[in-house]
């Protein structure tokens, strides 16, 4: 078995790191999109649940849905990458 050196864990942390990183993002965002649909409920009588993304997202499995949730937050990361290098 090959030994871990110290240059790899620090890769392995860097990546650790940008995946949680994602995910706090994806998770931000899906705050941001779960208020933006419970305001269009309210005003305009709209129900996601009935339409065919609440029905898609209902089919999907527990992986499935933290999958989709943590594809959501790589926009978000993306900006996040931007403003950094500012």
């Amino acid at each position: 078995m090959e030994k871990i050196t110290f240059k790899t864990q620090i890769k392995l942390k860097k990546y650790i790191n940008k995946i949680q990183t994602i995910a706090f993002c994806s998770l931000i965002t899906f705050i941001f999109l779960i208020v933006s649909l419970e305001f269009l409920e309210w005003v305009i009588k709209f129900s996601f649940w009935d339409s065919t993304l609440g029905v898609l997202y209902l089919s999907l499995n527990m992986f499935e849905k933290f999958i989709t949730l943590w594809l959501l937050g790589v926009p978000l990361y993306l900006i996040k990458i931007i403003f950094q290098k500012k």
